[in-house]
């Protein structure tokens, strides 16, 4: 079970790394693979949920902080005065985290070291399960270098300690110096000999001090500086000085030899809880090699210590890595350049891999592609026949998409080189048929993938940047997106966290409406599910003939476009149905708390089908065909419902008056509450009641509640109030939510849903549209003439009406009881428009239609209408006349053809 406690860092970037023999450049600093090696590992943190990274600075500090300030948001800088060890630059760094509580996990790490995400993953899991106070991360010794300190254990397998490799030489030196001395028949010594005797443990250099026991900051004595010495006078000096490593007093003291033949080595890598971090860091010294206190024996310290406040003994765990480079740092030039060459070949290989897995019909230049979009009216054979497979046999169509991939194609060559290799995705709009507001109710859906669809042509780059252009700039700027300084600046722990976090909040008010949110929800969902493995960036060209905030997911498509080439380029390993629900959790992004019926649309679609689906769990239930005999037809009102800027509280609130719906029902009702998650639950069938029961739990609910009201009910259900805070807060107290006329239309629609698809399976599509009517009377607002005017319209939902439904499915009477029935109920969601209500109406007055209704979400947008194919002649006329000449507008009428769901673009040669 992942930890709910908050993760922060320490990165230890003090010392200069004067092996790397640069006097401008800090060893952090250096890139690898293009970017600077303390990027790339608080990339890495940042995925894995950190609050807050701590980078602890000394020598050259202003480059370290230039380099990682203008890249990250959550990062802050500790000062180490003097390069006085590791223990010191972790003290420094837990001192800017004086305010977080004792229990906060704390990765204290070297900022060189190169760590994979999926190993940092399976740490930080491995530690969630064992849920001691410290983790230490090491590797099997024949995986690591030599110079790398060894872990010991206790008996039992639990970790005791840590010691550095040249303690341990230091050691072992003193025993063979030892022996040495006590075999020498001579009682006088030269000290060239006990030198030459150091330099073979200790390399040229040893230190003769460190062996010896005499103080490095004194200096050299007159003891020290004499060339000869007495024998027994330097033995006894050897058996007072440390020659066995003593760890704690309940076990035996071990031998040099041993510890350096421990099966583990150290790789500087602990995740330890804050107050033992602090306890260990209080019982350091610099009794050792190096004169300085080290980061080891703080852990060491933990190792064997006692938390005080607890009487108990730190627990402490270990995790092995299990391959050569999962773990990798570097102290020289020529170290850097093996990891450079790994991820040369590592880069080298994903593209190997994206070639083969995309395959040459996927993935091939822009040139390539411009190739098999020729300018008319030059034929393309191969091509048309992929178009045919994705939208039918119109020659008219086929045509118009021909030119859309090639206009995409060309801005991406102008933008960013007809050389580089690109996939071509399709994402479509589409019109939900039957099943409006339900979907994230987990009600079912009948949705139809249309011909209108946004394209889009991406190349993969070997950064996190994402580079947008659009077909037409001047109305949709050139877009950037830093993920992993995107990633810095939310609340990483969760998707929830993120999107209701106030740092997202801000970004939105400052960036309502732009267009690239939608690309960023999608990448950063994926991000979030696949945090061990940093995205790729991309660069983007974009074309869309969908109408914008027009009710057909001009806005959806765009997600599940950037979704789609996400997938494809960084080889995701995602079922449909979970691309689906990570589209639609992509979209709260936003700002809005819809459902996934848009994106499983454009994922399902098939040419000449409608999908019928259902909600919580998403299943595909069957394709039903779509009778060639009629048409669904698609008006544009262009009054536009711009839910990333305006209109999503009024949408919101809608759902919030579902929620709660559900939480008063449950309430009221605790004998149902085991039964109903969702509005798509309070069914006669799901309770196992009569329907007129439904109408009298409905008496039970308020017409309208103030968020004031709610707060009250509700504030002391935890859970409850957790899902229904997000919508209430903020608001007026007063604000009044229509919580029954919503749940009615819920209820009902969910009705309507499940007999919809019943109509298309016998081809009763007189029905079907008498189901479309009546799903529009719960959105309207507005009665209005061929000559425009207009009269208000309110649905009733009074307590008289629901007494009357209830007396008529009880009378026996079955005209009366068909009048009643769930599926004829409007209900009063209340979203349409003025304007969309006159599409409405005059489409109904055309003969050959048989009903008709708002597409989408509403507040604007389209309306859609279903005409025998005979009548579409009349009934564009009807509209042109009426609505759209009358306002002076364009005409808005789209006949839609049911087209192939999002992929991949794939093209023989």
């Amino acid at each position: 079970m992942a930890s709910t406690d908050p993760l922060y860092t320490i990165v230890l970037a003090g010392g200069k790394g004067s092996r790397m023999r640069s006097l401008d450049r800090h060893k952090v600093c250096f890139e690898v693979a293009g970017v600077p090696a303390i990027v790339r590992a608080i990339d890495i943190y940042n995925l894995l949920g950190v609050t807050k990274n701590v980078v602890v600075v000394g020598e050259m500090a202003g480059q370290v902080v230039e380099t990682v300030g203008r890249r990250f948001g959550n990062v802050v800088f500790a000062y180490q005065p003097e390069a006085l060890g590791t223990g010191d630059a972790a003290r420094c760094g837990l001192r800017a985290l004086s305010e977080v509580d004792d229990n906060a996990r704390i990765l204290v790490i070297a900022g060189d070291k190169i760590i994979e995400g999926a190993t940092l993953s399976r740490f930080l899991d491995h530690a969630d399960r064992t849920g001691g106070d410290l983790t230490l991360l090491v590797s099997p010794a024949g995986l690591a270098s030599e110079g790398s300190g060894r872990v010991l254990f206790r008996p039992d397998g639990r970790p005791l300690g840590i010691v550095e490799a040249s303690d341990i030489r230091v050691l072992a030196c003193r025993n063979a110096l030892r022996k040495a001395l006590a075999a020498e028949p001579d009682e006088t010594i030269a000290r060239a000999k006990v030198e030459e005797a150091i330099a073979q443990h200790l390399g040229p250099g040893g230190s003769w001090s460190t062996v010896l026991g005499f103080s490095k900051k004194s200096g050299p004595s007159n003891e020290e500086r004499r060339a000869t010495f007495r024998r027994d006078e330097w033995l006894a000096r050897l058996e007072d000085l440390p020659h066995e490593l003593r760890l704690a007093p309940d076990v035996p003291p071990i031998a040099a030899a041993d510890a350096a033949r421990s099966q583990f080595v150290n790789e500087s890598i602990y995740l330890i809880r804050k107050g033992a971090l602090r306890y260990g860091l209080d019982q350091m010294t610099t009794a050792n090699a190096q004169g300085e206190e080290y980061l080891t024996d703080a852990v060491g310290a933990v190792m064997i210590g006692t938390d005080g406040e607890r009487g108990t003994r730190y627990q402490s765990s270990f995790l092995a890595t299990e391959r050569p480079g999962e773990i990798m740092s570097f102290n020289n030039p020529e170290e850097l350049l093996v990891i450079e060459d790994r991820f040369r070949g590592q880069r080298a290989h994903a593209l190997d891999d994206l070639s083969d897995r995309l395959g040459e019909s996927r993935y091939r230049t822009a040139e390539e592609w411009l190739s098999l979009f020729p300018e008319p009216p030059e034929l393309a054979p191969s091509t048309d026949e992929a178009l045919r497979s994705y939208y039918g046999d119109d020659p008219v169509l086929i045509a118009d998409r021909r030119r859309h991939y090639r206009r995409t194609l060309l801005r991406f060559r102008d933008a960013f080189g007809g050389d580089r290799r690109v996939i071509v995705v399709r994402s479509p709009g589409r019109i939900n048929i039957l099943g409006r507001h339900i979907d994230w109710q987990g009600g079912h859906c009948n949705l139809m993938a249309v011909d209108q669809e946004a394209i889009v042509v991406a190349s993969p780059r070997t950064d996190d940047m994402v580079e947008i252009r659009n077909v037409r700039p001047d109305q949709f700027p050139d877009a950037s997106i830093a993920l992993a300084k995107l990633v810095s600046q939310l609340d990483w722990d969760d998707w929830m966290s993120c999107v209701n976090g106030q740092e997202l909040q801000r970004r939105l008010r400052r960036s309502a409406g732009d267009w690239s949110l939608y690309f960023e929800a999608a990448m950063l969902r994926l991000q979030m599910e696949f945090r061990h493995q940093r995205l790729v960036g991309m660069d983007v060209a974009i074309d869309s003939n969908i109408p914008m905030a027009a009710g057909m997911s001009s806005s959806s498509a765009l997600v599940v476009a950037a979704a789609e080439a996400a997938v494809a380029l960084n080889g995701l390993d995602l079922a449909p149905r979970q691309f689906v629900n990570f589209c639609g959790e992509g979209e709260w992004f936003v700002g809005t708390r819809g459902g996934s019926a848009d994106h499983a649309a454009m994922k399902f679609g098939s040419k000449g089908m409608v999908s019928h689906v259902k909600f919580h769990e998403f299943e595909l239930l069957e394709r039903v065909r779509f009778p060639t005999t009629h048409r669904m037809v698609v008006c544009n009102s262009f009054v536009l419902a711009k839910k990333a800027a305006g209109a999503k509280a009024v949408f919101n609130a809608r759902v919030a008056s579902y929620l709660l719906g559900v939480a008063l029902v449950r309430q009221k009702f605790p004998h149902l509450a085991p039964l109903i998650r969702f509005v798509r639950d309070i069914q006669p069938d799901s309770l196992g009641i009569p329907a007129s029961r439904i109408y009298e739990v409905l008496l039970e609910l308020p017409e309208s509640i103030s968020a004031a009201e709610a707060r009250r009910l509700f504030i002391d259900e935890a859970e409850t109030w957790s899902n229904l805070a997000p919508y209430l807060t903020g608001h007026d107290a007063q604000e009044e939510y229509p919580v029954r006329g919503v749940v009615l239309y819920g209820i009902s629609e969910c009705a309507r849903a499940r007999e919809a698809v019943s109509c298309l399976r016998t081809g009763d599509m007189r029905a079907f549209g008498a189901l479309m009517n009546h799903s529009h009377q719960g959105e309207r607002r507005f009665l209005v003439a061929d000559d425009l005017s207009v009269e208000p319209h309110h649905s009733d939902v009074s307590d008289a009406y629901l007494h009357a439904l209830i007396a008529d499915l009880e009378s026996g009477d079955e005209t009366r009881a068909e009048r009643a029935r769930l599926a004829n109920q409007p209900g009063a969601y209340r979203c349409s428009t003025r304007e969309v209500d006159a599409l409405v109406d005059i489409a109904c007055r055309t003969p050959g239609v048989l009903g008709a209704q708002i597409a989408g979400a509403g507040l604007g947008g389209c309306a859609m209408v279903l005409a025998e194919e005979a009548a579409v002649p009349e009934l564009t006329a009807r509209l042109n006349e009426h609505f759209y000449r009358r306002q002076g507008l364009p005409s808005g009428v789209y006949v839609c053809t049911p087209a192939a769901g999002s992929r991949v673009v794939a093209i023989e040669s």
